[in-house]
């Protein structure tokens, strides 16, 4: 029997879904469903903890499977931005899919996230890995080009921007080892920042990014153009936070499991986005909040992640998407996780932590 912090985080966060619903008279449907939120991450470790205890299947294995998966996506995201009039008569999810919500290759609908990330991991092994893991790619920069006209196909702008960081690093990363005492490395990196943050201040004056965003920055993040939108019922998700933060009475307790999102239904409370953290603090208030970040530092401490800077990364990620996709339910997702950077630990260390 495995019993340990990543188990008990499960049960914790489970337990203040549970008190939640039974606090706001919420329906029984609705509170098991909800619970798919612990479970589903629960079930996907036990079978990694497992798999990786017996040896069934070696990560070089999985990690084939999804390379070759993540090859395929680009033909098929193709063939859906140029023939979505002809694609979209087959539409029976009972979604309304316009052109941008398209774009998901062979995941599931509206998934451009999950194949972000999904893409993002086989980038970050094809560039830090150990070459045990490249055996099966022959030419690693090419499917890395590859890979970035891929993501760069999708509407997943954060995985993006996320991709562009990664090649980044891997560039400057072994550059900082090597020079970080040099003075020259010094001066130089200063000046890419202050270049960096320079263009991000020229730029954002532009129209082509102001169309991007919708209006400029500062109209953007201001309080006003965001409860206006909320109110509207068009907020983006950085405009949600906002509110919640600064406008709406402070939620210790949530509203109850599916209270922003009716799953029966299908209909929204407020705007129309998908995202663990915002449907947390609605449907279970901070204190679901602190669950569910308890429960994702146990997921991400158990995976085979240099402490440190890395992990600080990593998990920032994980975050990042759990604030544009219900991370916790996607399968995808936490699959491609946990079978790319999951460990073989011995039982007594598993026990212990």
């Amino acid at each position: 029997m495995v019993f340990n912090k990543v188990v008990l985080g499960a049960f914790i966060y489970g337990a203040v879904i549970v008190l939640t619903a039974l606090f706001r008279g919420s329906g029984i449907i609705v509170t098991l469903t909800y619970l798919i939120f612990p479970l589903l991450p629960l079930a996907i470790y036990l079978f990694s903890y497992i798999n990786y205890k017996e040896n069934y299947l070696t990560k070089n294995k999985i990690f084939n499977l999804f390379f070759y998966i993540s090859l395929i996506q680009l033909p098929v995201l193709v063939f859906q931005v140029y023939f979505y009039d002809f694609f979209i008569q087959f539409n029976n999810s009972g979604q309304r899919i316009a052109w941008y919500d398209f774009m998901f290759g062979t995941f599931f609908v509206k998934s451009d996230h999950s194949l972000g990330i999904f893409i993002l991991i086989i980038v970050s092994v094809l560039l830090f890995a150990d070459k045990s893991y490249k055996k099966a790619v022959r030419f690693p920069k090419a499917a890395i080009i590859y890979l970035g006209l891929t993501l760069f196909l999708t509407q997943s702008n954060i995985s993006k921007v996320l991709f562009v960081i990664l090649i980044c690093g891997s560039i400057l990363g072994p550059l900082y080892k090597k020079y970080k005492g040099s003075l020259k490395f010094k001066v130089v990196t200063a000046l890419l920042i202050g270049l960096l943050f320079s263009s991000g201040y020229y730029l954002k004056e532009k129209q082509f990014v102001q169309r991007k965003l919708g209006g400029t920055v500062e109209r953007q993040f201001s309080l006003e153009s965001a409860e206006k939108f909320y109110e509207d019922g068009t907020a983006k998700r950085f405009q949600i936070i906002i509110v919640a933060a600064k406008k709406l009475k402070t939620k210790w307790i949530g509203e109850g499991p599916y209270s922003y999102f009716d799953i029966r239904t299908g209909e929204f409370k407020q705007t129309r986005h998908f995202t663990q953290l915002i449907w947390t603090y609605f449907d279970l208030g901070i204190i679901g909040l602190v669950a569910v970040f308890l429960y994702i530092l146990r997921l991400v401490f158990f995976l085979e992640i240099d402490k440190g800077i890395p992990f600080i990364i990593f998990l920032g990620i994980f975050l990042i998407y759990a604030v544009y996709t219900t991370i916790l339910s996607d399968i995808t997702i936490l699959f491609s996780i946990f079978s790319v950077f999951n460990k073989r630990l011995n039982t007594t260390r598993n026990l212990s932590t």
